[in-house]
């Protein structure tokens, strides 16, 4: 048994789809989405349909976290706004055969957190400086965080702030993997594998693929 984190995938529908097809072994193994699989690259509504989707086809298996582009859209949808990032990204889902009010019932529940006895996962990381790291306004918060992470006796992976360098990057001091390697703009969609044997995840890289390549304006 193992556990599967996948970085921020921001519209990348392909290339996820070709990860998991590749990595993912839904027999034996749990999947984390660490959130952020909106907006950016050019296939958000895709992406969270097959997100959906897997959801839905093995719901003990995949966790769905909540980013602070799911949280963008959740805000958008409760005031009705007229945005035009919101009412395209809208209309794309329309397009999809996906209604935005049931989208977001959907999103709503996703967690901002998931745990086990190894590993404490979340979008942007449970900091030091946080008053309430659940609320979602916090700008310290799970959902928006760009501070120094607080150390846990369990491994935090987080996604949301990239890493250059481009491959998951372990800080040592706070015992914590960041795994956004800006797959919409740089090269590679990221993920980690944690086996139940070993406390050293396998890197996983895949090469964004042509078809979520960024738009030319």
């Amino acid at each position: 048994m193992g556990v599967l984190i996948v970085g921020d995938v921001h519209g990348c529908y392909h290339t996820l789809k070709a990860l998991l097809k590749e990595h993912w072994r839904p027999e034996e193994d749990d999947l984390i989405l660490i959130g952020d699989l909106i907006n950016k690259g050019p296939h958000s509504a895709k992406t969270i349909k097959y997100a959906l989707k897997l959801q839905n086809l093995h719901p003990q298996k995949v966790v769905l976290i909540r980013g602070n582009h799911e949280q963008w859209f959740l805000e958008h949808f409760q005031a009705q706004s007229r945005s035009k990032n919101y009412l395209a990204l809208c209309k794309e889902l329309e397009h999809y055969g996906l209604e935005p009010k049931e989208v977001y019932k959907q999103v709503k529940l996703w967690p901002l957190h998931w745990e086990n006895g190894q590993l404490y996962v979340s979008h942007a990381g449970l900091s030091e400086n946080a008053k309430d790291p659940f609320n979602p306004s916090d700008i310290n918060g799970l959902l928006k965080n760009r501070k120094s992470l607080k150390r846990l006796p369990k491994v935090q992976v987080i996604g949301h702030n990239i890493i250059s360098a481009g491959k998951p990057l372990f800080r040592p001091q706070e015992n914590a993997w960041y795994i956004d390697t800006g797959a919409w703009f740089q090269t590679h969609l990221s993920a980690l594998l944690f086996s139940s044997q070993s406390s050293v995840p396998k890197v996983i890289q895949i090469a964004r693929k042509a078809k979520d390549n960024p738009k030319q304006a």
